[in-house]
């Protein structure tokens, strides 16, 4: 098969020992992976990459497939389909566990990268500063925090204490994941020997929270009551992923990191690099036939 043949995913880069550092870019490239599709994965990291595409998309030929859903369901349609062996009840089961995790334990991820104060600003923000081009990295940080906020005042309408959210949340993801430990047991997956999507979404959320060094890790430590979801990722990451680095590659550990807020900002920079990207846009938009000249 050529180069020109292959699928083509877009995603955010890893770090940390994460093959990404977006969960749904992290569920992508794993079903891609248990999929054994054939696939170029490609890492939003210039400014001609962000302008045009989101993470994750899945390319093939004409069809764009822009969130992790999507590229589930059309995968399906190509044959591209690891659930194929369950029977349908465990089909029931696996659609009821994938909502529990989706509901429970997808805000606790959120929040610990984008709501928690020292979190958000002195590890999630800084990353993702470094990570992406200007703009598209204030772009992205500021979309992703509003985004959060506005699921919190959507699941806790009347608390408006940061801290009180907090005990909330991590209070029912304890109960989730003492559900998922107990469920799992001592088998190597959820349905026995051979991963199937349940297994992709809990990876991509507690992966997260077992691995990155953020500065308030109350929720990290609390991993040491589910032994076997720790044994779990990491059974993930030597079967199927063994060549994601651990190492940090954008923020050092001992290094002082200093936040970001709007005044750190150039907007003359931004400006100067919008306009590039939108040349960038308008060209591959003429030479598609979108727009005559």
């Amino acid at each position: 098969m050529t180069e020109t043949d292959k699928f083509q995913l877009y995603v955010f880069e890893g770090d940390c020992g994460l093959v990404s550092f977006d969960p749904e870019c992290i569920q992508s490239i794993l079903l891609a992976k248990l999929a054994k599709l054939p696939v170029k994965i490609n890492l939003l990291n210039s400014i001609r990459k962000c302008a045009r595409y989101t993470a994750p998309s899945l390319i093939n030929k004409k069809v764009v497939s822009t969130n992790y859903s999507e590229i589930v369901s059309y995968l399906r349609t190509k044959n591209y389909n690891i659930d194929q062996s369950l029977s349908p009840k465990q089909c029931s089961e696996m659609l009821a566990l994938t909502t529990l995790a989706n509901s429970k334990l997808r805000p606790v991820v959120d929040f610990f990268f984008w709501m928690d104060a020292r979190n958000s600003e002195d590890f999630t923000t800084m990353w993702y500063m470094r990570a992406l081009p200007l703009p598209f990295n204030f772009m992205h940080t500021r979309r992703e925090k509003n985004k959060v906020a506005d699921l919190m005042e959507a699941l806790y309408p009347n608390d408006t204490n940061v801290e009180i959210i907090k005990n909330f949340m991590i209070k029912s993801a304890t109960q989730c994941l003492t559900s998922f430990s107990s469920r799992l047991g001592k088998q190597d997956y959820f349905f026995g020997s051979t991963p199937t999507t349940v297994d992709i979404i809990v990876y991509s959320y507690i992966a997260p929270l077992i691995k990155l060094p953020f500065p308030s890790s109350e929720f990290k430590n609390l991993f040491n009551l589910w032994p076997n979801l720790t044994m779990f990722v990491k059974r993930i990451d030597a079967k199927y992923l063994p060549d994601v680095s651990v190492e940090s590659k954008y923020l050092k550990k001992d290094e002082k990191i200093k936040s970001v807020n709007d005044d750190d900002v150039s907007y003359t920079a931004i400006a100067i690099i919008i306009l590039s990207a939108a040349s960038i846009i308008f060209g591959f938009a003429v030479n598609r036939g979108f727009i005559q000249t």
